[in-house]
């Protein structure tokens, strides 16, 4: 599974070193920005240049440079300059992970570079549009359309310089849709563009590689076979991502240090070469929180526990662990804050600058109005009675018109107002969404380390890896999954099967289960929100099996007719009444917040989008009416 840190750096190529690189540059163009004062496109070349250098140092203040191009440019009719204000909006947003504000700058950039025929800028914005979608795996297909439409364009140019870029994003994401192939030969591409036409150009060799090391690390030694490849995998990874390092090292790029470092260490991981994996998880970490990069931070945290775990420091393990949730935490609650903050502060502004203007608008047409009355009076009383009667008539008719026009306009205003109230108010339910999602998280994660400190105390070294290593899988998946509002059915069975695997291990022979996928199901092309599953079989567990002497089975059923998906998770354990007063009798009671949060996402989701899922609990009983355990049915409607 792909780390954070790597979706977000490998997916933006560009053609400029990074960070102190571009930081003298940078310098001289703020420089010379502050000295010429002149309104021309001279000076709105000079705003987009910062605000596109600004990516690398301060994304949120570029944005402020491209507002001022963007005003610029319209004020002195600079076509040119306003559509690539308009493309690095759309960078710096993608820089600060806005992907929506992203692609309506970049596509209003498209279609003005595609009306003024500049295909090779319209190429870099597909290339760019590309990379937007490529972090999120329900648009994969939609990231391939662009890259392919930008590289068409690049070729039949005959452009050397950008169309590397589109191939290595090309070849990112099918190492993310896992096609090996394709992924292998696109990388080979583009190092071999590298090599014959831009050499000099540091930034680029240092993705490759960087790609390519990733490529190694997570593509199976089966997968590699199939390509015709014989060697060592992690060697392989190895060799590559020590020349991304050495790269790095030369541009002096402190998060791609750390990115390589991290990567060393988990390759080490692999091949057991536990101090060398230690020293660089270690080194990736000192730099990612020197640097202050928390994702990256996140990333080698995990490396250092499972090297703990492995060599049979389990408290240190433990203790890392722990570091890890409280910092994945807090970047999701600190992203849904501000997520939140700005949703408010642009409807407050929008709202407060609607206001103004209906209010003037009113003034206005109000103003009109008396002064047509008062002429009217005039006319009155100095015409005589035929003139008098037709040109009443007349401004009778005129003013008529004019007062339907204002009804409409105000009614129109209203209905503005309420339609940008209503998308506010989504907005807001969307954040409050994701952050009930960020929330299961922590709480799921929680349960799973409650079990590897089981295994600590043991001290049971062969369990506790194994079960660390699940951990680890499972841990990436969810948290993967977390960043988008819809999954593959694939994707939640997998997750959900690696917890299960997880807690039979745990609990050793009281547990068994089963899952049950109909035939014909389409695993890869029925969608459902991450995690909705999970809280239902892990209560299952936990409250139904577990209470019972000799635990039980567990049934996870997926069936789909008539545009609904139906899943159902049985077990035969105590029943809901038993449970309850088990419960009720322990201080110490696992309390399952999962099945809570669950059901207040359904509630938002089915606000939101006008859809009915729904969720029934069957107690059962056998024919003298003893309980036999609980059956939840969970209705999914399938478009």
């Amino acid at each position: 599974m792909i780390s954070r840190f790597t979706a977000t750096f490998l997916l933006f190529c560009v053609c400029f070193k990074i960070t102190q690189a571009q930081e003298p540059e940078l310098d001289s163009l703020l420089k010379t920005e502050q000295q010429y004062v002149k309104e021309d496109t001279i000076r709105v070349k000079l705003l987009n240049d910062i605000a596109f250098f600004q990516q690398y140092v301060d994304p949120a203040k570029g944005l402020l440079y491209a507002e001022k191009g963007i005003a610029l440019a319209t004020k002195i009719n600079d076509q040119s300059g306003l559509a690539r204000a308009y493309y690095v909006m759309g960078v710096d947003y993608l820089r600060l992970d806005q992907v929506s504000k992203t692609l309506e700058y970049l596509q209003t950039a498209a279609k003005m570079y595609e009306s003024q025929k500049r295909p090779v800028d319209l190429a870099r914005v597909y290339n760019t549009i590309g990379a937007a979608y490529l972090p999120h795996n329900e648009h994969y297909q939609d990231a391939l359309v662009y890259l392919d439409k930008a590289i068409d364009i690049y070729k039949a140019q005959g452009d050397k310089q950008y169309l590397p870029s589109s191939i290595l994003n090309k070849a990112l994401l099918y190492k993310r849709m896992d096609s090996v192939g394709p992924a292998i030969q696109h990388f080979n591409e583009v190092l071999a563009l590298f090599r014959q036409y831009t050499p000099a150009n540091k930034q680029l060799e240092a993705r490759i590689y960087s790609g390519l090391g990733d490529a190694y690390i997570e593509f199976s030694e089966a997968k590699l076979r199939t390509i015709g490849f014989t060697g060592n995998k992690y060697d392989s990874a190895v060799y590559y991502v020590q020349k991304a390092l050495d790269v790095f090292n030369e541009l002096g790029s402190e998060d791609g240090k750390a990115g390589n470092h991290r990567r060393l260490g988990t390759i080490y991981l692999k091949q057991k070469k536990y101090p060398l994996a230690l020293q660089n998880a270690i080194r990736a970490n000192e730099i990612a929180r020197h640097g202050g990069f928390l994702s990256m931070e996140a990333d080698a945290i995990t490396v250092i526990s499972e090297v703990y775990a492995a060599t049979g420091r389990y408290d240190s393990a433990f203790a890392y662990l722990k570091k890890y949730v409280v910092l994945n935490d807090s970047l999701l609650n600190d992203e849904k804050e501000r997520e939140l903050i700005q949703n408010e502060m642009q409807y407050n502004f929008d709202k407060k600058e609607d206001s103004l203007h209906f209010q003037n608008a009113l003034l206005s047409k109000n103003n009109a109005l008396n002064k047509l009355q008062l002429r009217q009076q005039w006319l009155y009383s100095g015409g005589a009675l035929v003139l008098l009667l037709g040109l009443g008539g007349f401004l009778y008719y005129r003013n008529r018109n004019k007062q339907v026009k204002l009804v409409l306009q105000l009614e129109k205003e209203r209905a503005e107002q309420k339609q940008r109230e209503s998308e506010f108010e989504r907005k807001v339910s969307d954040a409050a969404l994701h952050s009930l999602r960020s929330q299961m998280n922590p709480h799921f994660i929680f349960n799973c380390l409650n079990s590897i400190k089981l295994y600590a105390v043991e001290n049971n070294q062969e369990a506790a890896t194994g079960y660390l290593g699940k951990f680890s899988r499972l841990m990436r998946l969810v948290l993967e999954n977390s960043k988008s509002d819809r999954i593959t059915l694939q994707q939640e069975v997998e997750t959900l099967r690696l917890y299960m695997e997880m807690e039979a291990m745990r609990f050793k022979d009281k547990l068994h289960y089963k899952i049950d996928i109909a035939d014909n199901m389409d695993m890869d092309y029925i969608e459902i929100p991450p995690m909705l599953i999970q809280p239902y079989v892990e209560n299952a567990i936990w409250h139904g099996l577990m209470p019972k002497e000799n635990g039980g089975t567990l049934l996870v059923a997926f069936r789909c007719e008539d545009n609904n998906l139906q899943i159902t998770v049985t077990d035969n354990g105590v029943g809901r009444i038993k449970a309850a007063e088990l419960k009720s009798k322990s201080a110490t009671a696992h309390r399952s917040f999962g099945m809570s949060i669950t059901h207040e996402r359904m509630e938002l989701i089915n606000q939101m989008y006008n859809t009915n899922m729904s969720v029934i609990v069957n107690d059962l009983h056998d024919e003298q009416g003893n309980a036999t355990g609980t059956q939840v049915i969970i209705d999914i409607p399938i478009d």
